[in-house]
C-alpha cells in the first residue's frame, strides 16, 4: 500500500529537489548523490521522495535543469543584428563558459544528458531566438546551438579537474604545465622528435588562449555555413 502522503511531502516540490541535488553535486560530484543524501539535504525521509521522481537519473535530470537558471546569451541592452553576428555568438559562448564555471563540479550531471525542464526552457529559447535573429535557418539553430553548447560544456569539464597529480598536490595550473613541459623536453628527441619540438606549444597557452581559439574555429565554421544561405 502506498505511503499517506504528508504535509511535509506535500510542501515539497521538485524545484527544492533539484536544488538540493545541485547542491550535492557541487560539494560531492555525482558519485555523491543519492535518494537518501537528497532526502536528508531537504529534510525529509527518502520515501518522500518517491512522490516526485522515480530514481536518481531523474534526480540528475533536476540537477542538470536547475544548472541552466540564471545563464542569459546576451547582456541586457545587446540588441543583436546580423552585421554582428560573430560577435554575438562569442559572447554567448563566453557567458555560457563564465556561468558554468561557477557550477563547475556539477558540470558532467550535462554530459549526454538532454532533459530540458522550466527551468532550462528559458535560457534555450532566447539561445535559438538569438541565432534565428542572427540569420539562421531553423535546422541550422538547432545544430549549431548544440554545437557551440556540447563544446562549451565539454571545454569546461575539462577545464575544471586538475590538470596532473601535481595540482592536486597544490600547485598551480602554471606549475603544473612547466612540470609536464620539462618531462616533455627531456625525452629522447630520436625516439620523440614531435612531442620534444612542440614542448612549448603545447603546454604554453593558458586555457583563456585555448578557448579563445577553439571558438574562433568553431565561429569561422558557422560563418561557411551561413555564406552557403539557410537550408
Amino acid at each position: 500500500m502506498a505511503a499517506r502522503r504528508t504535509a511535509t511531502t506535500t510542501a515539497l516540490t521538485r524545484e527544492d529537489l533539484a536544488d538540493a541535488a545541485l547542491r550535492l553535486l557541487e560539494r560531492e560530484g555525482s558519485k555523491g548523490l543519492s535518494m537518501r543524501k537528497v532526502a536528508a539535504e531537504v529534510g525529509v525521509q527518502a520515501a518522500s521522495l518517491y512522490w516526485h521522481v522515480q530514481n536518481k537519473e531523474e534526480l540528475l535530470d533536476l540537477a542538470g535543469d536547475a544548472l541552466w537558471e540564471g545563464y542569459v546569451p546576451l547582456p541586457p541592452g545587446r540588441v543583436p543584428t546580423p552585421g554582428d553576428w560573430r560577435e554575438c555568438v562569442a559572447i554567448a559562448a563566453r557567458r555560457l563558459r563564465t556561468h558554468l564555471l561557477a557550477h563547475a563540479s556539477a558540470v558532467r550531471v550535462l554530459a549526454g544528458r538532454f532533459a530540458p525542464g522550466a527551468r532550462a526552457f528559458g535560457p534555450l529559447e532566447e539561445t535559438f531566438g538569438l541565432l534565428r535573429r542572427l540569420g539562421f535557418g531553423p535546422s541550422d539553430t538547432a545544430l549549431a546551438s548544440y554545437t557551440v553548447m556540447i563544446w562549451v560544456q565539454g571545454f569546461v569539464l575539462h577545464e575544471a579537474v586538475p590538470m596532473s597529480a601535481a595540482e592536486e598536490r597544490g600547485a598551480t595550473p602554471a606549475e603544473a604545465a612547466a612540470l609536464a613541459r620539462d618531462r616533455l623536453v627531456a625525452l629522447p628527441a630520436e625516439r620523440y622528435p614531435h612531442l620534444v619540438e612542440l614542448a612549448d606549444e603545447l603546454t604554453a597557452p593558458d586555457m583563456e588562449s585555448r578557448f579563445e581559439f577553439g571558438l574562433a574555429r568553431l565561429l569561422d565554421g558557422l560563418e561557411t555555413l551561413r555564406a552557403a544561405g539557410p537550408r
